[in-house]
């Protein structure tokens, strides 16, 4: 008899997706490693195989989440959009995967609103530095554009960039934890996007 064969990564995958549930049932506080290790059909030990303490489990959830936006950000950069149509599909992207996330949102408040947690697991970091690269991304665009004679050379990337990241993010929080109507939502972003891409198109900007 042939031994089986286990694939790990889809073990672990499979582990993560039942923490998400057990986490949003729950909350982080609230849950037992034994519960997730039901929550995936396995044995306690196996679990530990894989996540050696709970304090692993957001970490590894989080940062498979922000590796496949760093991902996709990356795609957006190999296309070679034009400037202006980069920055609406980085827009874009903060919301594609937006009810997903609205599984772990109260896991994300749950860890910052607790220091030593925090601390621990690292989580906030690893949203600044997600922040960060946003803003980034947006900064390298504006300049291509201003460059390019395309977005007025007088607009401030880095306070621009800043402040478009700002506005996203509070969207999807807010829409995340208050559960907005889906089409209302899709409203406020086609007026966001309208309104940032009139703005850095207003050709009255580009001649100042």
């Amino acid at each position: 008899m042939s031994p089986k064969i286990v694939d790990r990564e889809a073990k672990r995958q499979a582990i993560l997706a039942a923490a998400i549930a057990v986490f949003a049932e729950k909350g982080y506080h609230a849950t037992k490693m034994a519960d997730i290790a039901s929550k995936a059909e396995m044995g306690k030990g196996t679990l530990y195989e894989y996540f050696r303490t709970k304090e692993e489990l957001p970490k590894s959830i989080f940062s498979l989440m922000l590796e496949a936006f760093h991902q996709e950000i990356l795609h957006i950069e190999q296309a070679h959009l034009d400037p202006a149509d980069a920055i609406l599909a980085g827009m874009q992207l903060c919301f594609q995967d937006i009810d997903d996330f609205a599984h772990v949102t109260p896991l994300v408040f749950e860890i910052l609103g607790n220091k030593d947690l925090d601390r621990s697991i690292g989580l906030s970091e690893d949203f600044e530095q997600w922040l960060e690269c946003l803003k980034q991304f947006f900064v390298t665009h504006i300049q291509a554009g201003q460059s390019q004679g395309q977005i007025s050379a007088a607009l401030s990337a880095p306070v621009f960039a800043r402040m478009l990241v700002s506005t996203l993010d509070g969207m999807a929080t807010h829409y995340c934890l208050f559960q907005f109507q889906p089409d209302f939502f899709a409203a406020q972003v086609s007026l966001l996007e309208d309104m940032v891409m009139s703005y850095l198109r207003e050709p009255s900007s580009v001649n100042p």
